[in-house]
């Protein structure tokens, strides 16, 4: 059977309810088949969704996120990344045109656009909405929620070197968990977690919200990639935000910053918005997103 027809077989399937652990150990022959299976579904999906969203904007009683704003919103995010940050996932339009408008003043205005993430991201009630609906319900992160908590509050009292430090193997040990390492045998390779973001199709190749879960993916792949955990022989990560100088302490410089530390709740957030697509995804519970939601 080709891999066309093994990944529309697996979309209706899991369209019909089907767990996706069940269609991965039926239809792939092993696990190199079941990645080119379930990267064609991802295709297909993102080809159909692309199709419905412009037919939903030639609707005058739909408002709707247009597919040639989502090109630009992978645009605008790819311009982000090389300062360790992406559009946050509350971001309405209004945010979007002020993100448009610092990044075209980098990197003088740093400080003001960080500014605007921390806004979205590190509000009290956002910090209430993401620990009870996210953080404390998803099972890759529900162990981690006293640790998230507690550095969200060292983040308020201004003590971030404790907030930075207590996130950096937050990040981690959600992978990990997501990935199905539950600490017994043997542990995923560094090169298996730097890249979990860039394989997103391997664990549900039919999200919700797929044109979103895309510009999630491709933002934490490239912010864990290119600076949390890029290796240190490949450089120097912007603004020292990077996984082995918190570990390993290789350079005397000042990384547990007021900025690093909304970085990382950033990507949290992030993350947690790529599990909530992957948890439900056929339908939009645990939604928190402005825009993306539309």
């Amino acid at each position: 059977m080709k891999t066309i027809d093994k990944a529309k077989i697996a979309i209706s399937r899991i369209a019909a309810g089907e767990q996706v652990s069940n269609v991965r150990q039926e239809i792939p022959t092993d696990e190199d088949d079941w990645f080119r299976v379930s990267a064609k579904a991802y295709s297909i999906h993102l080809q159909a969704a692309r199709k419905q969203r412009k037919e939903d904007a030639k609707k005058r009683n739909v408002a709707t996120t247009s597919n040639e704003e989502i090109g630009e919103i992978l645009e605008l995010n790819d311009k982000l990344a090389a300062y360790a940050v992406c559009l946050p996932t509350l971001a309405t339009k209004s945010d979007i045109k002020a993100a448009l408008s610092l990044l075209a003043r980098m990197p003088q205005a740093e400080s003001q656009l960080l500014l605007l993430i921390e806004d979205m991201t590190l509000e009290p009630r956002v910090r209430a909405l993401q620990n009870v609906g996210r953080i404390r319900h998803f099972a890759a992160f529900k162990e981690f929620a006293s640790f998230v908590e507690a550095a969200t509050l060292c983040y308020y009292r201004g003590n971030f070197a404790s907030a930075y430090l207590t996130l950096v193997p937050v990040i981690e040990g959600i992978i990990l968990r997501w990935s199905g390492y539950q600490g017994i045998g043997e542990k995923p390779e560094f090169e298996e977690i730097r890249k979990f973001f860039g394989i997103p199709h391997v664990r549900q190749p039919c999200p919700g919200n797929p044109l979103f879960h895309d510009v999630f993916c491709r933002a934490c792949d490239k912010i864990v990639n290119d600076h949390l955990y890029q290796p240190s022989q490949r450089g120097t990560a912007y603004a020292e935000f990077n996984r082995h100088q918190a570990s390993h302490l290789l350079r005397d410089t000042t990384f547990a910053t007021r900025e690093n530390c909304i970085r990382l709740f950033l990507l949290l957030d992030t993350m947690a918005e790529i599990c909530s697509g992957q948890v439900f995804s056929d339908t939009k519970i645990g939604c928190l997103s402005a825009i993306f939601c539309s």
